[in-house]
């Protein structure tokens, strides 16, 4: 890494700040020995030199907790639907004060909406994309324009759910897992309650309370979001390794007896945090986001506006499916009705995972990523489609920033929160990689601020630690000149 421009610590808005002005790497571990090993990682410090030529790195571990962000079920407004992928508001203001941004704010991968939120609570104008309903459907309803007649309607619509009896009819569902996933009476009460949802005439309202009943789905469930998908909740950690308890024993032991009033407490106990919040911590609400269900590479269809600051956080190139990760709400919530419509779904997002490859064609080449994924061990590979997964993300992301740079303002920024990644114990340096593309197009790279460390499989990670720095969580501040 070279020398940060920066020769003193100093602040980036509220937090601290370190120039990187040393090599991170111990160059003496690669003195010449014959291990294959070791052979492989020089092979990628010498690809990692060449793409980090006349960049600008700084320490900030002060935004570690803001990038990885774990207190978002405490935070007002962002605790309204449990979104685990994310950063904090106080991140984005951050660069947003930083900045000094007072023109239109975008996010192209807009999940729970914190860019969106952030802007808000600053009256900027902002635009919002994603691929998934459920974020789209959250964003919209967290920094929605309600009125006192919105909430006195959601009130009104609280004190009828705190009436409602247990109903005795049967309500179709479409999921096929739904059976295994939850308990019977908890799943009819929750299909009773998304009956009576859809029923709300006035759609601000109806949506209002279809979050919070999304929000409760997880946690009343027998499942749980766990890395790259869904365990169930009935798998015990022993010292001799993993058991299952039987699907009755485990609900007999974490569920009342009387189910319908569990479920009807735990929706009314969700309206009442995000009532709250919308009464004593909302903000300014008087420049609502346009958010769109769309595809990021193709949202120069939605608007004309040229954007001063884009800021976001794309899926990381690890292979993780966050279709997958959802799926229980998608199919419970009727985003998706059959397995060829969460096929087409997952197919219309990043290529960042295997079930998103499609058949669009690899236009743009890199040859340091050519080199890295020509260092790839194809019998240390759980699927041979992984190097199409790298080319294709790469590809994605030089379409997003050719597209960025046409519609950023000039002097105007793009903030990029990115996590490098290994596979058969080669490192994908995204954020040096994305570093490179953008200057490419145009940008300047004004500074990679190296947030927190990431970790890798345990296999992988004795192998690489000689690289381990490289194994990190970063954000790219590009600038249009």
């Amino acid at each position: 890494m070279k020398t940060a421009l920066k020769q003193l610590n100093y602040f980036f808005d509220d937090f601290e700040c370190y120039p990187i002005e040393e090599p991170s790497v111990d160059y003496s571990l690669f003195n010449d020995n014959i291990f294959l090993e070791k052979n492989l990682l020089k092979q990628q410090l010498s690809i990692f030199s060449k793409l980090e030529s006349n960049l600008t790195f700084t320490s900030a571990r002060s935004f570690q907790n803001q990038v990885h962000f774990q207190q978002a079920n405490l935070t007002p407004i962002q605790r309204w639907f449990p979104y685990r992928e994310g950063y904090s508001v106080k991140l984005v203001t951050a660069f947003l004060n930083e900045l000094n941004i007072s023109n239109n704010v975008f996010d192209p991968f807009s999940g729970s909406g914190t860019t969106l939120l952030a802007a808000r609570h600053k009256n900027l104008q902002s635009f919002g994309i994603d691929v998934n309903p459920i974020s789209v459907l959250v964003a919209s309803v967290e920094n929605e324009r309600y009125s006192e007649e919105d909430i006195s309607a959601i009130i009104a619509e609280e004190k009828s759910i705190a009436n409602l009896s247990k109903s005795n009819d049967n309500y179709k569902y479409s999921f096929d897992l739904a059976d295994k996933m939850f308990n019977d009476e908890i799943l009819k009460a929750l299909l009773q309650l998304k009956a009576y949802i859809n029923n709300i005439e006035n759609i601000k309202i109806k949506n209002f309370f279809f979050v919070a009943w999304l929000s409760i789905i997880e946690d009343v469930s027998n499942i749980k979001k766990e890395g790259n998908g869904i365990k169930y909740k009935n798998r015990k950690r022993t010292p001799k390794g993993y058991v299952n308890i039987s699907k009755e024993e485990w609900e007999n032991q974490h569920f009342p007896i009387d189910k319908f009033t569990f479920i009807k407490d735990k929706i009314l106990s969700q309206i009442n945090l995000m009532l709250y919040d919308l009464q004593n911590n909302y903000g300014p609400n008087s420049k609502k986001p346009n958010v769109y269900l769309y595809d990021c590479l193709k949202f120069e269809d939605l608007f004309t506006d040229e954007i001063q600051f884009t800021f976001f956080s794309p899926p990381y190139c690890n292979c993780f499916d966050y279709f997958e990760i959802h799926k229980v709400e998608l199919w419970l919530g009727d985003f998706i009705d059959n397995k060829d419509s969460f096929k087409k779904m997952r197919e219309k997002g990043f290529r960042s995972n295997i079930s998103s490859l499609n058949k669009k064609p690899i236009i743009y080449q890199n040859e340091n990523l050519e080199n890295l994924i020509s260092l790839f061990n194809e019998s240390y590979l759980w699927s041979n489609k992984i190097p199409s997964v790298v080319r294709g993300y790469f590809d994605d992301t030089h379409t997003l920033l050719q597209k960025l740079y046409l519609k950023t303002q000039k002097g105007g920024y793009v903030g990029i929160v990115i996590g490098n990644s290994a596979y058969s114990n080669v490192i994908i340096p995204s954020d040096i990689l994305i570093a490179k593309i953008a200057k490419e197009i145009g940008f300047n790279v004004d500074n990679i601020f190296i947030t927190r460390h990431l970790t890798t499989s345990s296999q992988q990670k004795k192998v690489l630690e000689p690289l381990k720095d490289y194994l990190r969580e970063s954000i790219i501040l590009l600038k249009k000149k």
